[in-house]
């Protein structure tokens, strides 16, 4: 039996090592595929079996971004706000540091050492745009369930901070992608050149119309409220200003502007009730898939580059299943019209549009590289005999098992949302909206100068979450708490004062 000589076990050794780092990037399921399971025990009612699930997805001691933002959704479903705040915490710090990152290191722009050579799904996940800023919406949400407005006041401002480093972030990456793809005489550069993609997803007179992937009428709203409810109008204004322009003609939100002077004096001359926001929160985000499509790439042959068409698995953002979105709800025996302000599902297909000439460059370049170590292991396999043969097929199996697009996004945010707005009396209140099931009630108790009721519906479940209702000391009702006065209307403080408050959170299920 020959042995190989010294060079040629130098050449296997290297081939071994060029398919292991192949083989080390390939998956078995997408994301989607993994959070199935947990999506549908909360769309079912059964949180506590879905943060079961969640866990034995995420063994490892080090959690990563979506298992924060997942946690904390699945926890605010089941009423428990104070870990569902922490929780998102955690992922806010998270998002902190990826805000770091891109402020001090412009190579973090477009990807690191192992999207380029295996896939994107070896990077480390930062969250879409959308996401990133949604996390600040819930977390203000938790702090109001909680019945700390200053607090969500703090998560408003870092919001729109955010927002200003994520438009700095797309601008720079657009500019890194466009130098890359004529360094590497890239022929495709956007989604709309790719054969066989759907481009109708990212392309739609819907998505298009979204100036970006990250501001929404609901976030700006919120800030509105809140804004409102801390006595800052001039904030509140620009809050209500701006989710009109991004959702113009709708006379809920421009009411939210033009009764604002006449709502503040009624609020200091305490004529009005409780000025109640009340959001509706439908369905899921949608499902990110992996399809593989061919493109043009320039590969290496002996005789310098070849253009020829490389089969590559590229990011489809699937369609998000209808979820009922009611036009109104029924309060008390009234009937309370709602207005859609916001769908993230048309948020997630911008922010695919808005991601893709990275994802592109990366991809390309990646494939380019896949494809002369293959080339150079071919080249070298025939004088290593069966070894050889074995090594050549394993290293083209393993270029096409760790092409895989990044299927991770977060699939418990909530996929649509609307809004409505009344003012009611203190005290009990009885809520009744439409489901898949059916008509389902719940009872919420109101207090002081304003409140926020949120309505989540996720498959059959109905998840309810209020504002504290405070009461004073002798158990009495507290129709203005002081945490809720105008400061320039605020007695004098007394020490040891105390007040009690409660929050509820119910599910209904078929």
């Amino acid at each position: 039996m020959q042995f190989p000589s010294l060079r040629q076990r130098t050449r296997l050794s290297l081939a071994i090592m060029g398919c292991s780092a192949l083989l080390s990037g390939c998956v078995t399921g997408g994301y989607h595929q993994q959070v199935s399971s947990t999506l549908n025990a909360a769309k079912s009612g059964a949180v506590d079996v879905a943060l079961s699930d969640l866990e034995q997805n995420n063994p490892d001691k080090e959690k990563d971004l979506l298992y924060f933002l997942e946690k904390g959704e699945l926890l605010r479903m089941k009423g428990s706000y104070p870990d569902s705040r922490d929780s998102w915490l955690q992922a806010d710090g998270k998002v902190r540091e990826w805000e770091e990152s891109v402020k001090m290191d412009t190579s973090k722009v477009v990807g690191n050492i192992g999207s380029f050579l295996i896939n994107d799904t070896t990077r480390r996940y930062d969250g879409r745009d959308y996401e990133k800023v949604l996390l600040s919406v819930r977390l203000a949400l938790d702090h109001l369930a909680l019945g700390d407005w200053d607090a969500a006041r703090v998560e408003i401002k870092k919001m729109h901070e955010r927002e200003a480093i994520i438009a700095e972030f797309r601008s720079k990456e657009l500019d890194e992608a466009k130098q890359k793809s004529e360094e590497k005489g890239l022929q495709t550069t956007s989604f709309k050149e790719l054969n066989g993609y759907p481009v109708e997803t990212l392309d739609a007179p819907e998505v298009r119309a979204l100036k970006n992937a990250y501001e929404s009428a609901i976030a700006n709203y919120l800030a509105g409220f809140v804004y409102e409810s801390l006595g800052e109008p001039s904030l509140a204004a620009a809050g209500y200003r701006k989710a009109i322009e991004m959702r113009p003609h709708e006379k809920l939100l421009e009411e939210g502007l033009k009764g604002l002077d006449k709502r503040a004096s009624q609020a200091r001359n305490r004529k009005a009730g409780v000025d109640t926001l009340f959001l509706v929160e439908s369905g899921n985000a949608p499902a990110i898939t992996s399809r593989t499509l061919p493109i043009p790439l320039p590969l290496p042959t002996k005789n310098g580059y070849q253009v020829v068409m490389t089969p590559i698995s590229w990011p489809v953002v699937e369609a998000m299943d209808a979820p009922v979105v009611p036009g109104s709800i029924g309060v008390d025996d009234k009937s309370q019209p709602l207005v859609m302000v916001t769908s993230v599902d048309l948020m997630a297909r911008r922010a695919m549009s808005d991601e893709m000439p990275g994802i592109i460059i990366r991809s390309s370049i990646r494939a380019i590289a896949k494809g002369a170590a293959q080339k150079a292991i071919q080249d070298n396999s025939a004088s290593m005999g069966l070894a050889g043969s074995f090594l050549s097929l394993a290293a083209g199996v393993a270029a096409v098992a760790s092409e895989k697009a990044d299927e991770r996004t977060w699939r418990t945010l909530p996929g649509v949302y609307s809004v409505g707005r009344t003012v009611l009396t203190p005290g009990n209140h009885r809520i009744s909206i439409s489901t898949p099931v059916g008509q389902i009630t719940r009872d919420v108790q109101l207090s002081g100068a304003h409140a926020v009721v949120v309505l989540r519906t996720s498959g059959n479940a109905l998840y309810v979450t209020q504002t504290p209702y405070a009461v004073a000391a002798n158990g009495a009702e507290l129709k203005s708490p002081d945490s809720l006065i105008p400061p320039s209307d605020k007695p004098a403080k007394t020490k040891g004062k105390k007040k009690s408050a409660s929050v509820t959170n119910k599910e209904g299920t078929s």
